[in-house]
């Protein structure tokens, strides 16, 4: 069964325009008596651009998610997925996050979640004005230096995965989700709490590039990890776990861990999916396999994964990407 969860249909069921709230915040719940899947999404607006939105979903079925146009511009994005489904045991990451800039969505789209089990997401996001080509001036001062020269770089799309969520920064992410206030206190209390966690998740950002680590390995780990990297390359459709992977190399997995993401700049489990995306990629674009068998060619048993993280990483779906070599 599939479930349908739509922004369009929410300013549908508003009569008139002194309907519709003037901050654009909103929850969607799932409703559909004949599933068994429940949950709600729920966004919210802060000053200076800054938007906290939540997906919180215990799925039976599969999930869409019908999203409304956006106005041109850029977006910085802090995402914390807490509890996600994950196709493989290597480095099954319960708890994972990232920060990205890309440009916005300008045309109306779906996002599928084909997962069974809880799904719990926490996202930030940082919207230049609609009528500026950048972030203004008082947004800026919301990000770190280091982030600044990404953002003003204005790219098309920019992704750095941040491996595991740091304990501290797991309890901002509690406090967000158990909110003891309502109203304008609740709104006050949300908004510290999201810039807490830009303060926080930029600063681990800094302290967790290559350049300021790698020196704390030593040259016979760092030959274990090259050797853990390419027997990850060699196993792309049938990867090993993450305690098995470190055995082959003569690591524990806590050094195999820390050590992959000093030496690549990225956790086990993010540098599977990125080369499992790349080999997709190279399908799509030399071979006549079709996106179904290209899905299962690099390890995906959902179809629908597999296209929300392609267009994660390059932008566009796999069959607008077919389409367009």
């Amino acid at each position: 069964m599939t479930i349908l969860l739509s922004e369009q249909a929410r300013l549908a069921s508003r009569s008139t325009a002194a309907d519709r709230p003037s901050s654009g915040d909103y929850e969607l719940v799932i409703q559909a008596p004949q599933a068994t899947s429940r949950g709600y999404k729920r966004s919210l607006n802060f000053s200076r651009g800054l938007n906290l939105l939540i997906r919180d979903y215990w799925l039976q079925d599969t999930l869409v998610e019908e999203l409304l146009p956006e106005p041109e511009g850029l977006t910085l994005e802090f995402g914390f997925d807490l509890v996600m489904a994950s196709e493989i045991d290597l480095a099954r990451p319960p708890q994972e996050g990232f920060v990205q800039v890309a440009s916005n969505r300008t045309h109306a789209d779906t996002v599928e979640w084909p997962y069974r089990g809880r799904l719990l997401k926490v996202d930030l996001h940082l919207k230049a004005p609609a009528a500026m080509a950048d972030f203004s001036p008082e947004q800026l001062a919301l990000i770190p230096v280091e982030l600044q020269g990404v953002v003003n770089q204005q790219p098309d799309f920019w992704y750095r995965s941040l491996g595991e969520i740091a304990p501290n920064i797991q309890v901002v992410l509690q406090q967000i989700l158990n909110c003891p206030y309502t109203g304008s206190i609740q709104q006050v209390y949300l908004e510290g709490k999201a810039l807490e966690l830009i303060a926080i998740q930029t600063a681990q950002w800094a302290e967790s590039k290559p350049s300021r680590l790698t020196q704390r390995l030593k040259l016979s780990d760092i030959d274990r990890i090259h050797q853990a990297r390419d027997l990850i390359v060699q196993r792309l459709d049938d990867p090993p776990s993450l305690l098995d992977l470190a055995r082959a190399v003569g690591l524990n997995d806590c050094t195999l861990k820390r050590g992959f993401r000093q030496v690549f700049g990225t956790t086990v489990f993010g540098y599977l999916r990125q080369q499992r995306l790349r080999k997709a990629r190279q399908l799509l674009q030399d071979t006549e396999m079709s996106v179904a068998e290209v899905t299962c060619q690099v390890g995906y048993s959902h179809a629908g994964h597999f296209a929300a993280a392609f267009k994660r990483e390059f932008g566009v779906s796999p069959k607008v990407f077919q389409r367009s070599t």
